[in-house]
C-alpha cells in the first residue's frame, strides 16, 4: 500500500510538468478568468472576506467596474473585502470573457441559545453506562433538568444537593430553560474482600413545580486495590492521554498487547485509566478480571550502549503498558504491573559515558518511575519501547552523525511524508482544484526524496502519487520504520475571513521536545527562503498528527501560503522550487554536522 521511493523519476515528471518556467506558466496554461475563493455564493458571520483567483495576465482585471490592483505577474489576484449585513455582490470582468459573479452573504451573529425543554423533567442521569472508579476518585454527579428546579441524588446511603449551572429565569410559556446540575463526590474505600464492589446507582429527585420526578443512573463500581483488573491493547497503535479526552492530544503510543491494571472507567464507559497514569479510549482495549494478580514481570535489568543508540534491557513475563515521558532534559518511565522498581545492572556500563548523567528512581502519585537525567552535551531525538524474545527495553537514540565522502547520508533513514492526496485537495489557491496544495506538497516531497537518496540515504515516501492516506496511516509509516527524521510538506492557508494580503512565508512546526530542536534549526536557517516572509523567526508548537511521535524527529514544513497569491506564485516556480530543497538539504546537513550540500547534485 505503502510505497518506498527508489529514485525512478516517472512519476516526479509528471508531477513537476505542471511547474513551468514562470515565462511560459502563464501562456501554456491559458490562465483565463476565475473565482478560486469562494468557490460558489456563500454565507458567513465574518466581517470581510478574501477573495482570490486567477485572471488573463494581458488584460486589465476589475470588480465592480474598479480595478483589481493585487495581482502577480502570472495573472493571479486577490482582494479583501469589509462585507455588510446581507447579499454582497461582487461582479468580477476582463475584456474578451464572460463576466463572474460571487455573492457573499452576511450573517448577524445570533446570540447563543438557551438549552431548552418541551415538560418539565430529569434527563442525562449520570452515569449512563457503568462507572469503575478506585478509592480517591472524585466523582461528578449530574443531570439536566429545568432551570429553577430542586435537584438532589442519593448515593451510597448519602443524600445532597445539585447544584445548577445557571440561575436564569425561566421564560413565559410552553417551553423551559435547561440546566446542568450537578455535585461532585470522593470515592471512599471500602472494606469488601471483593476485587469489584458494586456500590449501586445513584438516584436524582428533581422538585420543580409543586411535582416530583426521579431517574437513576448506571452502576457505580470501586476497584479495590490489587485487583486483577486488567486492560490490554487490542490495536496495532493505541495513543493514550493525560486525561479522559482528546484535547491537547495524546501523551504517548501503546502497541498491542500492552496490559497493565485498570484503575477507572469513566466517561459512561469510554475511557479506560490504567495504572501507570495514562488513559486510552475503551474501543482500543479488551478489559477482563483475571484470577491472578500479575506481579513484577520486570526483573534483571541490563544497560546496552550501541553508537548512537543506548537501551534498558529488562527480562520479562509481560508486556507492560508503561508511560514514557521526556520534558526535554529528563526521561521518565512510569510502570504498569509493577509493586517494586526493577533493578538495572549498570556494573557493565560507565555512566560518564552514556547518555545519562544520573539514574534514580521515585514514585509519583502512587506510580512507581525510573528517572533517566538526560547529559548537558546529548541531543536525545526518540525513545521508544519494544517486547521480544521474552525481553522488555526502554530504547533511546541520539543525533547521529555524518558519514565522509561524497555520500554524507549513507546509513540514514528519512520518512518523507507529501500531505493530503487523493480526494483530500488541501488548501487551494488561485487556481483552484486545478494547481492544489495537494499537488505543491507532492511536487516539493519529491524534489527532497530524490536529492537525500542521491546523498546516501535511505528513503521511504509516505505516498509518491495522487493517492489519499489517513493521519494514522502515516505515522503507522513512521512508526514501523523509525526513521532518523519525519518531514510532513505541507503549504499553509488562512481562514477565508482573514485578509491574507500581509502573510507570507515558511514556517516548521513540531509537537514534543525531542522535535524541538530540528524545527528550530529549519526555522532559523530558512526563515528567509522566501523574501517576501512576514512570519516570526520561531519554530511553532502545535497538537498536529504526525508531529505525535517520539521515536523521531518530527516536523511539519509549511512551505508558505495557498491563499496568499505572491506567496503560491513563489511556490511554483522551478527556480524557487531548488532553493527550498537545497536549502533543506542543507539544514540537514548542517544538522547532523557542519557541512553543506556544494550543489554538484542533478537536483
Amino acid at each position: 500500500m505503502i510505497k518506498k521511493f527508489l529514485g525512478a523519476l516517472c512519476t516526479f515528471s509528471l508531477i513537476i510538468a505542471a511547474f513551468l518556467p514562470v515565462s511560459a506558466f502563464a501562456s501554456d496554461l491559458a490562465l483565463k478568468l476565475s473565482v478560486a475563493s469562494p468557490r460558489t455564493n456563500v454565507s458567513t458571520t465574518g466581517s470581510g472576506f478574501n477573495i482570490f483567483g486567477a485572471s488573463d495576465s494581458s488584460a486589465e482585471l476589475f470588480v465592480n467596474g474598479e480595478p483589481v490592483q493585487n495581482r502577480t505577474e502570472e495573472g493571479f489576484f486577490s482582494i479583501f473585502t469589509p462585507l455588510s449585513i446581507g447579499e454582497n455582490v461582487f461582479v468580477f470582468s476582463q475584456e474578451g470573457q464572460a463576466d463572474i459573479v460571487r455573492i457573499i452573504s452576511r450573517e448577524a451573529q445570533a446570540a447563543p441559545a438557551h438549552p431548552t425543554m418541551r415538560y418539565a423533567a430529569i434527563t442525562n442521569p449520570f452515569p449512563s453506562s457503568a462507572e469503575y472508579l478506585s478509592a480517591g476518585d472524585i466523582l461528578t454527579f449530574k443531570a439536566t433538568a429545568p432551570v429553577g428546579a430542586v435537584v438532589s441524588v442519593e448515593f451510597a446511603g448519602e443524600s445532597f444537593a445539585l447544584s445548577p449551572a445557571h440561575r436564569f429565569n425561566n421564560p413565559i410559556g410552553s417551553w423551559l430553560y435547561s440546566t446542568t446540575f450537578s455535585a461532585q463526590y470522593e470515592v471512599g474505600i471500602s472494606h469488601s474482600n471483593e476485587s469489584i464492589v458494586d456500590l449501586g446507582r445513584p438516584v436524582y429527585t428533581m422538585v420543580f413545580a409543586d411535582e416530583s420526578f426521579i431517574v437513576s443512573g448506571a452502576a457505580i463500581r470501586l476497584i479495590n486495590d490489587n485487583a486483577p483488573f486488567y486492560a490490554t491493547v487490542t490495536v496495532p497503535s493505541a495513543w493514550v492521554f493525560p486525561t479522559p479526552g482528546l484535547n491537547g492530544g495524546p501523551d504517548w503510543n501503546l502497541l498491542e498487547g500492552q496490559s497493565a491494571a485498570v484503575k477507572a472507567i469513566r466517561d459512561n464507559g469510554n475511557w479506560v485509566k490504567l495504572e501507570s497514569g495514562i488513559w486510552v479510549q475503551r474501543e482500543n482495549v479488551s478489559v477482563a478480571l483475571e484470577n491472578e494478580v500479575i506481579s513484577n514481570p520486570l526483573a534483571a535489568g541490563r544497560y546496552e550502549k550501541d553508537g548512537f543508540r543506548e537501551r534498558i534491557v529488562f527480562a520479562a513475563s509481560h508486556y507492560p503498558a508503561v508511560n514514557v515521558r521526556f520534558d526535554g532534559s529528563e526521561l521518565r518511565m512510569y510502570y504498569a504491573l509493577q509493586s517494586e522498581h526493577p533493578s538495572i545492572d549498570l556494573s557493565e556500563i560507565n555512566l560518564d559515558e552514556s547518555f545519562f548523567s544520573n539514574i534514580k528512581s521515585g514514585v509519583h502519585t502512587g506510580i512507581i518511575y525510573h528517572s533517566f537525567e538526560i547529559r548537558g552535551s546529548v541531543n536525545i531525538e526518540g525513545y521508544y519501547i519494544s517486547f521480544e524474545n521474552g525481553e522488555f527495553s526502554l530504547n533511546v537514540r541520539t543525533r547521529p552523525t555524518l558519514v565522509p565522502g561524497a555520500r554524507p547520508l549513507s546509513g540514514f533513514s528519512f520518512v518523507i511524508d507529501a500531505g493530503h492526496g487523493g480526494q483530500d485537495t488541501g488548501a487551494l489557491g488561485p487556481m483552484g482544484t486545478d494547481l492544489s496544495e495537494k499537488d505543491i506538497n507532492l511536487a516539493l516531497a519529491s524534489k527532497l526524496a530524490e536529492s537525500l537518496s542521491e546523498l546516501g540515504a535511505n528513503v521511504i515516501s509516505v505516498r509518491t502519487d495522487d493517492v489519499f492516506y489517513t493521519l494514522q496511516e502515516r505515522t503507522d509509516v513512521s512508526r514501523l520504520h523509525k526513521p532518523d527524521m519525519f518531514i510532513s510538506i505541507h503549504a499553509n492557508s488562512t481562514a477565508e475571513s482573514t485578509d491574507a494580503t500581509n502573510i507570507h512565508g515558511i514556517s516548521f512546526w513540531y509537537r514534543n521536545p525531542n522535535s524541538a530542536p530540528l524545527a528550530q534549526h529549519f526555522t532559523d536557517e530558512l526563515h528567509g527562503i522566501n523574501p517576501l516572509t512576514t512570519r516570526n523567526q520561531r519554530a511553532n508548537r502545535a497538537n498536529f498528527f504526525v508531529c505525535r511521535p517520539v521515536w523521531t524527529p518530527s516536523v511539519i514544513v509549511e512551505a508558505s501560503f495557498m491563499n496568499n497569491i505572491q506567496d503560491f506564485a513563489w511556490m511554483i516556480r522551478p527556480d524557487n522550487q531548488h532553493a527550498l530543497t537545497k536549502g533543506l538539504i542543507n539544514s540537514i546537513l548542517s544538522y547532523y554536522g557542519n557541512i553543506a550540500f556544494d550543489g554538484n547534485s542533478s537536483f
